[in-house]
């Protein structure tokens, strides 16, 4: 939208001349048309009101808005109030000090406006009239005015201007209805915009008055959605509009919520939805993640809409592959929390698939102000608001709501200097509000109203209770006696006497030490360092329970056989009670970024075939045992699962962490003289899974 974009609101509800009604919705009507035009995210207008001013104040006020414009500049011109005619046929606009019989001076002729607007530099100008011209009118409804005008005929001359500008007028009404407000005069009724007005705000505060789903609003489809809202409250009023030299389309404003059709899916696919074979359902599942992730937004959405019954799936497998597919659907957040309590101001960011990114942030309340750029939602605290607050994101795949916080200061009271009574003392200001616990992952089925409900995307895990980390720490305190190195080369890690004859004494730099010692260290701070420390122990345990099955599988445990099968029992019952704390619903595979997911593939490879190349002696670590390919394929597999679904910090340290410990494993390769290709191939294929993971792109928190 080139040029500025500049509106001009006048609304006239009080009159001086007793013989004029008072009308209830004009005020109502500045303010909610007000609101919606301004808003960043909708009209972005800059917009002045003007409320029961005077003649003069209004035709001053509409000839400065006119003048000194440029080509590229949109205007609007909205006037809601009475409708009068003189005994030529004129039209003129009643407002606070007109009197019916001097409709010349105290009023504003349609003629003044019409002159305006033809001498005006804007190409683009649009004049909405919510006023009427004669007819009658429903019992119970408000009517704004009497006798006829022709708008046509008063607006005629802009047919003539030239230069291809484009000017449109629309009212609320024919030449020959009445235009009605929404309620009745009743002392005990609160007042609303008239039918007309209030159309248009929610045509474009909805945004379902964007019909053909391309996110902005036209005119042409504002007065077609209006239209069709108005008829079903009043069938006689009819809003009509004129357009003299315009061509194209006026882009009024964006749409808040982009409409997407779903694209009609396969009769194939449908037939298979309903197979009563697990595995052809569970096939479709993955097919449709697949049209999730892509970039045709009604597929996209059609597959989603296909995805969400099968959560409740008969098969554990089929409902817990489809609600790991519906929450791609849904974008994630970073931060999960605003606090607005330092700046005033915060930024929030959305990450997933295309069809997530389509959401769109609105606030809770007036003093919130939220600007949305693509991905990137600032927020800003327009003074002191009071109550709670949120940032909610609207999309095609549900809702989802942002908690805001911000912290007052106290004010300060003023002393007393005699000539007004001294301020009364503050208020205790209320304990803030807990920072809300995210929650697990979660689904739900359509609404009753047949749209569908959002499905929460995978929840970080929480403050990990205190008995989780005792028996965390204490068991790894206990792996760290257990693997206890003594003194140098008194205790061998694994040794296989027959036919390699190759061994690996225990030391202050094995795996093994540092990643019990590791786990205790993550343990004890995981009240306070959250799912990073999580993620570590999970990722130490998870290394010492590879080994252990690897050794005590191989054959290869010799003196150390009663350690390695403690470690084995005390790894799997801390992983059991670290998996209890974290409640992982399941793990995602897909889908995956294809730099990240090229990183680890290529790291995997190099760790499958580091056993295989064979040492000086012809031996390779696949002879010893081929339990030596279980910890490549572990850790390709967790880090595969880690950039397929990158909310889960945990995830990410747990996939990193064995992977720094593989490549300090295998040092001995190289220190004591078995292989330093075999040490290359390890270390480089550790390096590169954990770089795979971290190139993910997410910022991590260190908190939950």
């Amino acid at each position: 939208m080139d040029g500025s974009r500049i509106a001009l609101i006048v609304a006239n509800d009080e009159y001086d001349d007793p013989g004029l009604r008072r009308l209830v919705a004009p005020a109502q009507d500045a303010v909610a048309l007000a609101a919606v035009l301004a808003d960043p995210s909708v009209g972005d207008f800059d917009v002045r009101v003007l409320r029961n001013e005077s003649a003069q104040e209004i035709r001053l006020a509409v000839e400065d808005f006119f003048a000194d414009r440029v080509p590229e500049d949109l205007l609007l011109l909205h006037f809601s109030c009475h409708g009068l005619k003189n005994a030529a046929g004129e039209l003129f606009l009643a407002v606070a000090d007109t009197k019916p019989a001097r409709l010349a001076s105290t009023a504003v002729a349609a003629d003044f406006v019409n002159r305006q607007m033809a001498d005006s530099r804007a190409q683009r100008i649009a004049l909405f009239l919510d006023c009427c011209y004669g007819g009658a009118f429903p019992r119970g409804m408000v009517v704004r005015a009497a006798g006829e005008a022709q708008v046509r005929d008063a607006f005629a001359g802009q047919a003539d201007v030239g230069g291809g500008r484009g000017r449109v007028v629309v009212t609320a009404s024919s030449a020959m209805e009445y235009a009605f407000e929404g309620g009745q005069l009743a002392t005990d009724s609160a007042p609303a915009p008239s039918v007309f007005t209030g159309a248009v705000v929610d045509g474009l505060t909805t945004g379902e008055a964007d019909r053909d789903g391309d996110g902005w609003v036209g005119l042409t489809e504002l007065v077609g959605y209006v239209t069709d809202r108005v008829r079903r409250v009043t069938p006689n009023q009819n809003p009509q509009m004129w357009t003299f030299g315009s061509q194209g389309e006026l882009l009024i404003a964006r749409s808040r919520v982009r409409r997407i059709t779903p694209a009609a899916l396969a009769p194939e696919l449908l037939e298979a939805l309903e197979s009563p074979l697990p595995a052809a359902r569970f096939g479709v599942v993955d097919y449709l993640r697949e049209r999730l992730a892509g970039t045709d937004l009604s597929q996209a959405y059609a597959a989603w809409q296909a995805l969400l019954p099968m959560v409740n799936d008969d098969s554990r497998r089929v409902a817990e592959a489809a609600t790991a597919a519906v929450q791609t659907g849904v974008a994630r957040v970073t931060p999960a929390v605003l606090d607005l309590s330092a700046t005033g101001t915060a930024e929030v960011r959305l990450e997933g698939t295309p069809i997530a990114l389509t959401a769109v942030a609105s606030a809770t309340v007036s003093w919130l102000t939220v600007e949305q750029d693509g991905p990137v939602i600032r927020v800003r605290a327009d003074g002191a608001g009071t109550g709670k607050a949120a940032v909610v994101l609207t999309g095609p795949t549900g809702d989802q709501t942002i908690p805001v916080r911000m912290t007052v200061p106290d004010r300060m009271t003023v002393p007393d200097t005699g000539s007004e009574p001294p301020a009364p003392p503050p208020e205790p200001r209320p304990e803030p509000e807990p920072s809300p616990r995210p929650e697990p992952p979660r689904t739900q089925e359509a609404s009753s109203a047949g749209e569908p409900v959002a499905v929460a995307p995978p929840a970080e895990p929480g403050i990990v209770p205190w008995w989780a980390v005792v028996v965390l720490a204490l068991g790894s305190a206990l792996l760290m006696v257990v693997n206890w190195p003594g003194a140098a080369d008194s205790r061998k890690l694994w040794y296989d006497p027959d036919p390699t004859g190759w061994y690996v004494y225990r030391s202050w730099a094995d795996p093994e030490i540092l990643a019990a010692t590791a786990a205790f260290l993550a343990a004890a701070l995981a009240r306070t360092a959250g799912p990073v420390a999580l993620g570590v122990v999970a990722g130490c345990l998870l290394s010492m329970l590879e080994d252990a099955i690897r050794i005590l599988g191989g054959g290869i445990s010799a003196d150390e056989t009663s350690a390695w099968t403690v470690t084995a029992v005390l790894t799997a019952v801390l992983l059991v009670v670290l998996f209890v704390s974290l409640r992982p619903r399941s793990w995602p595979m897909r889908p995956v970024p294809p730099p990240s997911a090229g990183l680890v593939v290529a790291g995997g490879i190099l760790l499958v075939v580091g056993p295989t190349i064979q040492a000086p002696n012809g031996y390779s670590l696949l002879t010893v045992t081929p339990l030596f390919l279980l910890g490549p394929l572990v850790t390709t597999a967790l880090a595969w699962s880690a950039i397929a679904s990158p909310s889960r910090t945990w995830l990410s340290a747990a996939a990193v962490t064995p992977a720094v410990l593989g490549a300090i494993g295998a040092a001995p390769l190289w220190t004591q003289g078995h292989s330093v290709l075999v040490f290359l191939l390890y270390l480089f294929g550790n390096l590169l899974i954990a770089a795979g993971v971290l190139s993910r792109g997410r910022r991590l928190p260190s908190h939950p």
